[in-house]
């Protein structure tokens, strides 16, 4: 190993640090720069730390796509960088897959980079990040990639296309166990409506009024037993099951005529989740009756 390819491997090590940092657009251009300037008298002297330069100058590019603009680092591109050089980078988002695709979409192909070779830069690219998603099994990476990268039908070779009916098939697995959760939520609502909150608002409501009435035989009767008054005030309403139903039917359809309403905190706590819970639900039978409806694509 050459002093040059010793004290360059250093360079290299050093610019990969500060290129990880936070840095103006005006320092990582600069750094940009003294990567191509370092990058020259490697070609020949020691291919493989020039290969670590392009790299390099790739994870640059991958922070700050912009910098491209500049005609300098368009040619470095076009000249050295090679499309398989996109399987070294690592990418953090598939909104940095977008971004440089949509970078490498902007090069003129008369003046700087012919047709077939930017569609092999874009295809790599995508190819590859699609792939490391696949790994991680960041399938909303993946899906937001591939919904949103520009990939016409000649573009898809064989890989894209698995990669792209990967995804459809969990896409499909996915929706079937969101709908699975859906229907037991339904359920769910249904015991409730049917059961739990009938039983609840009838005993809420039902406890304070039987309580009230206690309250006023005691202050009616005195210590001796002996009535002092008249006939004592008889509850308001006295609910049933039924009316316990009906109330839950009405309140959970947000309709809420007032003939029966909550006196009691508890009641009107329970009024206020099954509104809520009411909306929720209705939404989601909406959603469902649509999807039921709609024609499916197979597509």
């Amino acid at each position: 190993m050459t002093q040059i390819t010793i004290e360059a491997t250093e360079k290299i090590k050093e610019w990969r640090r500060r290129g990880s940092e936070i840095l103006a657009p005006e320092e990582r251009a600069q750094l940009l720069c003294d990567v191509i300037e370092l990058h020259a008298p490697l070609e020949e002297s020691d291919p493989e730390v020039a290969r670590r330069a392009e790299q390099l100058f790739l994870l640059l590019l991958r922070d700050e796509p912009t910098i491209t603009e500049n005609v300098t680092f368009r040619r470095f591109i076009i000249d050295h960088i090679d499309s398989t050089d996109f399987y070294r980078i690592h990418w953090d988002s598939s909104e940095q897959v977008i971004t440089v695709a949509e970078v490498l979409y902007g090069f003129r192909f008369q003046e700087e980079l012919p047709a077939e070779q930017l569609t092999l830069y874009v295809r790599h690219l995508l190819r590859h990040a699609l792939r490391q998603f696949e790994r991680e099994e960041d399938y909303d990476s993946m899906f937001d990639l591939l919904q949103r990268a520009p990939i016409p039908v000649t573009m898809m070779d064989p890989e894209l296309v698995r990669l792209r009916n990967r995804l459809y098939l969990h896409e499909m697995r996915r929706v079937r166990h969101k709908r699975q959760i859906l229907y037991a939520y339904l359920l769910i609502q249904i015991a409730l409506v049917l059961v739990l909150f009938p039983l609840l608002f009838i005993y809420f409501e039902n406890g304070a009024l039987q309580e009230s009435f206690e309250n006023v035989v005691e202050k009616a009767t005195g210590e001796t037993g002996v009535p002092e008054s008249a006939e004592p005030r008889e509850p308001r309403q006295y609910l049933s099951y039924g009316n316990g139903l009906y109330w839950t039917i009405i309140t959970y359809s947000s309709i809420g005529y007032g003939d029966i309403a909550p006196v009691t905190d508890e009641g009107k706590m329970l009024a206020a989740i099954a509104g809520l819970m009411g909306v929720l639900t209705t939404g989601v039978i909406a959603g469902l009756i649509l999807n039921w409806i709609t024609p499916r694509d197979l597509t």
